[in-house]
C-alpha cells in the first residue's frame, strides 16, 4: 500500500498542532489508552471554556435577552467544535498509525539490516541467516533505555519499530525532546520507507550541531602505530569531517572536525593494566568531535607519527545519515574493546547503516585492526584519493638525509593551525602497501639428528624478518603466535621425540628501535625497548646430567615466560634522500630481564639477566638478514645437588632470514645454536614457507 507523502504528512501533522506532548508509548495498545485520556482533556478543557463563558450568578442575565441567547449559543457551538476537531484530529493519528505500522509490517522494516544496524541489534542464536530471520531473536548492545522507545526495545524489534511509528505519528514533531529530534536517522530512514514526506523539523540542538559541523566529505585518517605505545596497532584511526569551507581551502583544516572513538581509559595507569581494561572492556569508549587541527597536531607534533588520510566514496546522501546516527549515538559509553569495539570497527559500522547491501563489519571475526580496516575499505572501491602528512620527526630526518631540504618546515601545521604542504615523497608507510596480518608458516627442519615438520601461526601484526613496508620503520609487534612441531625420532636416547610437541605459544612479543643517530632517537640514549609474554619451550642448562629416564638426556621445558628489554640502537647505511626515511640497517643492544616458571624447571622457576646484541641488514626491500646473540645468565636459587647448577650462563646465536617473492608471499630460513656445552638439540635449523592472509 503506498500513501501519498504530501496528504499523510501534512493532514497528521496540522492536527497534531492541537495537542501538547506526551511521553512515549511502547505499543500501539498504549497508544489507544493516550488517545483516549487525551479526548478525555480535551473535553474537559473544552468543557470548562463552556462553564467560564456562562453568565455568573452574581450578575444574572435574562435568558429571553437577544443578546445573551446568542452570546451562549456561540460559546456552545465553539466549545462543541474544539472536541469535535480534537477527536477528529486523534481519530486521524490513530488511523494514521495503524496504517503505517501495516505498511512496515508488510515491508517488513523491523528485519530489515538498516534498523538492526541503527539499534546494535545482535541475533543470539547461532544458527542465524540472511534468509530467515522471524524466528531469531535480538538483543541490542546498548543498555541505556533512553535509547528505546518502547520498554521492550532492547530484545523486540519489532515491538520496537512499532512504538517509534507511534510516538512519531503522535507526539510534537518539533522539540529537542521529541523522537524525531532524539533520534533523527532512525526517523529520516523510517519516513523514506514509509513514503512520509521529510518535512521541517525544528529541532534547536540538533540543527545547531549540523550547521557547526556542515558535513560535505568524509574521510578515514590513518595514524602510524606509535612506537612507544603497543596497543596503539589497535586505536588509531578516526573520521574526518570535512566542512564546504575546508573543501575550498584545503589548508584551513580549522574549518575542519574529526570524530574519534576512543577508549576512555587512564593514561596514567600502568601499560600492563591499560592494555588489560582495554582488551576486557574495563574502560567505556569515548566519542568526540573535535577541530581537525589539535587532533593532527596530537599525532604529528606530540607523537611523531606520520598520518594517511584516505577519502571515502560516499554520496552527499549518506554523508548526511551517517552524521544523523553519529548525533544519536555520540553520548552512549559502550565498553570499549581493543580488538572489537574500536575506532576502526566504528567506521565500518557507521558506512554499514548506510549500506545495508554489504556488511564490512562480519568480515572481521577475531580482531578489527585498522590497517585491515583501510585495505578492506580500498578493496571495496570506498577510497577515492589518499594523502600524506608527514610528522615533525620525518620532517628533521628528511633533512639529515639530505641537507639541502634546510628549507622545509618544521612541522606540517603552522602556528595558525593552516596545513603547510610538504611535498616530500611518502615514507614508505602506507597501510595500503602492507602485507595481511596473519602468517601461517609452513617448515621442515632439524634439531641436531632429529627431522620435524613444523607449523606456525600468527595473529599479528609484523615482525623482525617480515616485509616493512606499510609499518613504522624499526617498530615490531606480533601477538597471538603458536608454533606445533611434528617429531620423527626412532632413538629413545634422544629423547622420544616421536610426538606433536608445542613449541611456542606467544601472548604478546614486540620491539621499538628508536635509534641515537636519528631524528626519531627518543627522550633518552636508553630509547629502544622490548617485551613478551609467552610460553616457549627451551632448554635448561642447570639440568645437564639430569636423566630423563629413558637412557637419555632432555633439557627441553615448556615455560611460561616474561622478558622486557632496554637499550640502545644505531642506524647506518643510505637512505631515501627525497624522504625522511631511516637508514635501512640497525644494530642494537638491550639489557634484559627474564623470568620463567615451569615445573619442568629446576625449582620450577629462575630468573635471568643479560644482554642481547643484533643487527639487521636490508638487501634489498624484498629480502632481509638477522643476526642476534643472547646471553642470560640464569639463576634457580641455591641448591644442595651437585648435579644442578644454581646459576649459569647460558648463551644463544639466532640468525634468519626472509625474502618476499611478492606482499603475501615469502620463503624464511632461520637457525639457532646453543654456544653451552653438553646440551641436547643444541643445532636448529629450518626452511618455512611464509604466507600473509
Amino acid at each position: 500500500m503506498l500513501i501519498d507523502k504530501s496528504v499523510v504528512w501534512s493532514s497528521s501533522k496540522s492536527s497534531l498542532k492541537t495537542y501538547a506532548k506526551f511521553s512515549r508509548m511502547s505499543s500501539v495498545k498504549a497508544n489507544k489508552r493516550l488517545i483516549y485520556k487525551k479526548t478525555l482533556l480535551l473535553s474537559m478543557g473544552a468543557l470548562s471554556s463552556l462553564i467560564l463563558s456562562m453568565p455568573t450568578f452574581a450578575q444574572p442575565q435574562k435568558l429571553n435577552s437577544p443578546d445573551s441567547t446568542d452570546s451562549q449559543v456561540s460559546s456552545y457551538k465553539d466549545s462543541q467544535m474544539v472536541i469535535d476537531s480534537a477527536v477528529n484530529d486523534l481519530h486521524q493519528a490513530s488511523e494514521l498509525s495503524k496504517r503505517l505500522n501495516e505498511l512496515a509490517k508488510q515491508k517488513k522494516l523491523s528485519e530489515h539490516p538498516t534498523w538492526l544496524r541503527l539499534y546494535y541489534y545482535q541475533p543470539e542464536t547461532k544458527s542465524a541467516t540472511k534468509s530467515s530471520t522471524k524466528d531469531i531473536a535480538y538483543k541490542s548492545k546498548i543498555q541505556t533505555s533512553d535509547f528505546f522507545i518502547s520498554d521492550e526495545g532492547k530484545t523486540n524489534p519489532k515491538i520496537e519499530l512499532e512504538a517509534f511509528i507511534t510516538a512519531m505519528v503522535t507526539e510534537e514533531t518539533n522539540g529537542n525532546n521529541s523522537v524525531s529530534c532524539r533520534f533523527p536517522a532512525r526517523t529520516h530512514w523510517l519516513k523514506e520507507q514509509l513514503g512520509l514526506a521529510q518535512g521541517e523539523q525544528k529541532c534547536p540542538d540538533f540543527d545547531a550541531w549540523f550547521q557547526k559541523l556542515d558535513p560535505k566529505r568524509l574521510s578515514v585518517v590513518f595514524a602510524e602505530e606509535y612506537p612507544n605505545r603497543a596497543v596503539s596497532a589497535f586505536g588509531h584511526t578516526l573520521m574526518l569531517i570535512d566542512s564546504k569551507a575546508s573543501l575550498v581551502n584545503p589548508r584551513a583544516i580549522d574549518k575542519a572536525y574529526a570524530l574519534n572513538d576512543t577508549v576512555a581509559g587512564n593514561p596514567d595507569d600502568p601499560f600492563i593494566k591499560y592494555a588489560i581494561n582495554s582488551i576486557v572492556g574495563g574502560y567505556p569508549n569515548d566519542i568526540t568531535i573535535e577541530p581537525y587541527p589539535k587532533k593532527l597536531a596530537e599525532y604529528l607534533q606530540q607523537d611523531n607519527r606520520d598520518v594517511w588520510t584516505y577519502t571515502l566514496n560516499l554520496t552527499d546522501a549518506e554523508i548526511q545519515q551517517i552524521m544523523r546516527h553519529v548525533y544519536e549515538t555520540k553520548d552512549l559509553q559502550l565498553p570499549y574493546y581493543l580488538t572489537l569495539d574500536n575506532c576502526a570497527s566504528e567506521i565500518l559500522r557507521y558506512i554499514d547503516v548506510v549500506r545495508p547491501e554489504g556488511n564490512l563489519l562480519d568480515q572481521f571475526t577475531l580482531a578489527v585492526v585498522p590497517s585491515d580496516v583501510v585495505r578492506l575499505l580500498y578493496k571495496e572501491g570506498l577510497i577515492n584519493s589518499e594523502n600524506y602528512s608527514p610528522a615533525d620527526a620525518t620532517l628533521a630526518q628528511a633533512k639529515l638525509n639530505n641537507p639541502q631540504m634546510s628549507d622545509l618546515p618544521s612541522s606540517s601545521i603552522d602556528a595558525n593551525h593552516n596545513l603547510i604542504p610538504t611535498h616530500l615523497r611518502p615514507v614508505d608507510n602506507n597501510a595500503l602497501n602492507a602485507h595481511s596480518l596473519q602468517r601461517v608458516m609452513i617448515g621442515a627442519g632439524s634439531e641436531d639428528d632429529t627431522g620435524y615438520v613444523s607449523l606456525a601461526y600468527r595473529g599479528g601484526f609484523n615482525g623482525p624478518l617480515d616485509r616493512s613496508s606499510g609499518f613504522p620503520q624499526n617498530y615490531h609487534l606480533e601477538v597471538g603466535s603458536v608454533a606445533l612441531r611434528v617429531y620423527k625420532d626412532t632413538d629413545k636416547n634422544t629423547g622420544n621425540h616421536d610426538s606433536v610437541e608445542l613449541q611456542e605459544l606467544a601472548l604478546l612479543r614486540g620491539r621499538s628501535f628508536n635509534p641515537i643517530n636519528t631524528a626519531r632517537k627518543g627522550d633518552s640514549l636508553l630509547s629502544s625497548w622490548g617485551i613478551n609474554l609467552q610460553a616457549i619451550k627451551v632448554k635448561d642448562g642447570s639440568q645437564m646430567n639430569h636423566n630423563t629416564g629413558n637412557g637419555g638426556l632432555d633439557n627441553d621445558h615448556l615455560v611460561g615466560s616474561f622478558g622486557y628489554e632496554k637499550g640502545i640502537s644505531v642506524a647506518f647505511g643510505k637512505p631515501d634522500a627525497g624522504s625522511g626515511q631511516l637508514p635501512p640497517q640497525l644494530c642494537y643492544a638491550l639489557g634484559t630481564g627474564l623470568g620463567q616458571v615451569g615445573k619442568g624447571l629446576s625449582k620450577g622457576y629462575r630468573v635471568g639477566a643479560g644482554v642481547n646484541i643484533g643487527c639487521r641488514y636490508q638487501f634489498s626491500p624484498n629480502a632481509r638478514l638477522i643476526g642476534e646473540v643472547q646471553v642470560p645468565y640464569w639463576y634457580h636459587g641455591d641448591s644442595t645437588n651437585d648435579q644442578i647448577k644454581s646459576g649459569y650462563w647460558q648463551p644463544i646465536l639466532s640468525l634468519g632470514a626472509q625474502y618476499d617473492f611478492d606482499k603475501n608471499n615469502a620463503i624464511r630460513l632461520k637457525g639457532s645454536y646453543e654456544l653451552q656445552d653438553n646440551i641436547d638439540g643444541r643445532e636448529d635449523i629450518q626452511l618455512a614457507y611464509v604466507k600473509y592472509f
